[in-house]
């Protein structure tokens, strides 16, 4: 929606996967939900590009125009697909629900229109074809829109590519280091000479290097783009913690599982985040023994056994709370590692010692406990998200850089 209330997470999206894929985006577009700017704006589309994708519009409710407007800019009466509205009928009828007249408009297509069936949700995509070129129509929500980029659009984007020139594409995301730093580390390194550009995408809190290669022999982009991504890693010694769709969290999940080591976490100003990211993996029962919030002193001195002398006499934000609170949680739930944080994510509570965004974070092993004090900057969503990244951070280097005495370098 042009309103900005809902945020175009489509674009960026296919963008990155075709740009991955060696495809040229030359725009992106937004348009309202208006008839004649949808199929001013597909014409023009056309006219600009060797292919058009467009997503959204293709709900059942009065505000959804991308089909109707589609046929008109293209000269096409509107049909109704049988075959796809018997798809939608069953696809209710599994939910145990009677499929609502409205949706019967989701099996309404331009004369001509390939249809793609949707199997994760109740919009069809279909394709057209105008003055030689492939203007695809995908449904809006993003779980749909992927599955069916991902499946039909790109795949046959791909074969019906001009050229015979292949490309390879790697994401290297890294932590730990600034934009700059990593710009200045890297400065030395010719992507040219491997036939390949390099981009760099902040993603606070982390950082990442796309990687492209392109050459007409696969083998030669193949080798071209494991030698500059070891070339990389060497030059940001360590600090590349996952490639491509990886995350932090399944990073630090496979080595615990490889250690058959368990993971136990005690939060305060992250407020449950480290928790809620690890159980987002699945499987993750098998290492991550359990999660306790507790922010208040009282819940620390209850649940972690943190001494309340200890509490009065230097804050809930401090080394020693953040060591006992880790040895506490890992204590409590005869876990591996315990690991904790505890801080200021503001925008008040700061003081001239510990201001805004003062953070402790300890870890808790059989090899000793180590703590850290930190200063980070941003807001309270901010501080809350680097605390969290920065504590798995440490259980997934805890792995690498052998255990406490690793931590304290």
């Amino acid at each position: 929606m042009v309103s900005g209330e809902i945020a175009d997470a489509n674009a960026f999206f296919m963008a990155n996967a075709l740009t991955e894929r060696g495809f040229c985006v030359t725009r992106v577009s937004m348009v309202g939900d208006q008839e004649g700017q949808i199929q001013d704006a597909l014409l023009q589309s056309r006219d600009r590009a060797e292919a058009v994708i467009v997503s959204g519009g293709l709900g059942p409710t009065s505000d959804d125009l991308t089909t109707p407007a589609a046929a008109k800019a293209f000269g096409e009466s509107l049909v109704l697909h049988e075959e796809s509205l018997g798809q939608i009928r069953e696809r209710f009828a599994r939910g145990g629900m009677e499929m609502p007249r409205s949706n019967e408009k989701q099996a309404v297509f331009p004369a001509s229109a390939e249809i793609i069936p949707n199997p994760v949700g109740t919009a069809p995509g279909f394709c057209l074809k105008s003055r030689g070129k492939a203007i695809f129509f995908l449904p809006g929500v993003p779980r749909e829109l992927q599955h069916l980029f991902r499946e039909t659009v790109l795949p046959r984007l791909e074969r019906e590519r001009k050229g015979n020139i292949h490309y390879r594409a790697r994401t290297l995301k890294i932590f730990g280091l600034t934009e700059s730093a990593i710009a200045d580390r890297l400065s030395g390194i010719r992507a040219e000479h491997f036939s390949a550009t390099l981009a760099y995408l902040p993603r606070y809190p982390e950082n990442h290097i796309k990687i492209i290669v392109q050459g007409s022999d696969l083998e030669e982009v193949k080798r071209n783009l494991a030698e500059l991504e070891r070339v990389i890693r060497g030059k940001l010694e360590g600090r590349v913690f996952a490639v491509d769709r990886e995350t932090l969290e399944e990073i630090v999940g496979r080595l615990l599982k490889e250690r058959q080591a368990t993971l136990a976490v005690a939060e305060s100003c992250t407020g449950g985040l480290v928790a809620h990211r690890m159980t987002n993996i699945p499987g993750s029962s098998e290492y991550f023994e359990r999660g306790v919030v507790v922010y208040s002193n009282q819940a620390k001195t209850e649940l972690l056994e943190v001494p309340k002398e200890l509490l009065a006499e230097l804050g809930a934000v401090s080394a020693p709370v953040a060591e006992k609170m880790a040895e506490g949680m890992r204590h409590l739930s005869r876990a591996t590692i315990g690991l904790a944080i505890t801080g200021i994510a503001g925008p008040a509570g700061g003081s001239a010692d510990k201001p805004v965004g003062t953070v402790f974070i300890a870890l808790s092993g059989p090899d000793g406990t180590a703590s850290r004090r930190y200063q980070f900057w941003g807001d309270r969503d901010q501080v809350k998200m680097i605390s969290a990244q920065t504590a798995l951070e440490w259980v997934r280097r805890y792995f690498l850089f052998n255990g406490i005495a690793g931590l304290r370098r």
